[in-house]
C-alpha cells in the first residue's frame, strides 16, 4: 500500500515548554493538533533506561492522568511536582520538548502517545 506523505502534515512542529513555574505549556499548533481543551486528560510515562518521557492524550480521565488547564488562549498542565521529582532543572534552563509520534505505545498508555524529545539551554531571565 502506498501512502501519500503530505507536506502539510509534516510542517506542523508539535512542542511544549516547561515554564519557570513548572507548568508544561503547549504551543498553539500543538494545542490544535491534539484538540486540547480544559479538562482533557494527559498521561506521562518514563523509560528510565533511556531517560525518555512520553505523553499521551487520553479519551477518558483515569487516576494516573493530568487534566489540561486553560488560561485565556493558553493550555498547560500543572506539572511542577512531576518535573521536580524527575530532577528536571526548569528554573535555570529553558526546557522544550519536541513531540514525535509513538504509535507503538498507544495501547499501553491508553491514548495517542508521543515521545518527548528534550532540548534545553541556559535560561536568559532578565533581572
Amino acid at each position: 500500500m502506498i501512502e501519500i506523505l503530505s507536506a502539510k502534515k509534516f510542517q506542523v512542529k508539535l512542542k511544549a515548554t516547561i515554564q519557570a513555574s513548572g507548568r508544561l505549556g503547549f504551543t498553539d499548533e500543538t494545542a490544535k493538533a491534539l484538540h486540547l481543551d480544559a479538562g482533557v486528560p494527559m498521561k506521562f510515562a518514563r523509560d528510565d533506561e533511556q531517560d525518555v518521557l512520553y505523553l499521551a492524550r487520553l479519551q477518558e480521565i483515569d487516576e494516573d492522568s493530568f487534566e489540561v488547564k486553560k488560561s485565556g488562549d493558553y493550555f498547560y498542565l500543572a506539572t511542577r511536582t512531576l518535573f521536580d521529582t524527575l530532577g528536571i532543572d526548569y528554573r535555570s534552563h529553558s526546557v522544550i520538548f519536541d513531540f514525535a509520534r509513538a504509535t507503538s505505545l498507544d495501547s499501553l498508555m491508553g491514548g495517542e502517545a508521543y515521545r518527548l524529545c528534550k532540548r534545553e539551554k541556559q535560561r536568559n531571565d532578565k533581572e
